[in-house]
């Protein structure tokens, strides 16, 4: 019967070896947690800017801009929602009979910490506060 040692060479080319390859899987770990991260943010910050944009629009009034704590219960951000005339409508189309102006909601999500701003999303949509206020009168 014999027996096989394995020499002193050998031993060494096979931990380097499995050295390498634990280096490569780290590595390849490392960079997959990061994307994860990233990818978590990416959608809590989407999410927070959801959730502001879809209280701005169904409140649908310009003068109370502001969203309450209880429907945005993040603390370390903010939502800033402007309202402005939209731009680049065609000539022919302005100042039509019957027709609602357009307005150009942007709402931008902002860290507190830096006040950077984050994410925005920019909403074209109709003034029915004209309309609104007609009816007012009538009455």
């Amino acid at each position: 019967m014999k027996k096989h040692l394995f020499t002193l060479l050998e031993t060494v080319i096979a931990i380097a070896i499995l050295a390498l390859s634990l280096t490569g899987l780290f590595r390849l770990l490392g960079h997959s947690q990061r994307r994860i991260s990233d990818a978590a943010e990416d959608w809590r910050e989407m999410h927070m800017l959801t959730l502001g944009s879809e209280y701005f629009m169904l409140a649908g009034k310009e003068e109370n801009l502001h969203v309450p704590d209880e429907l945005f219960p993040y603390h370390d951000y903010l939502i800033e929602c402007i309202v402005e005339d939209a731009e680049g409508v065609p000539e022919e189309l302005q100042n039509q009979e019957n027709q609602l102006p357009l307005k150009k909601w942007m709402i931008k999500l902002i860290r507190v910490a830096d006040r950077k701003e984050c994410r925005r999303v920019i909403i074209d949509r109709l003034d029915y506060s004209a309309v609104e206020s007609e009816d007012d009168e009538v009455l």
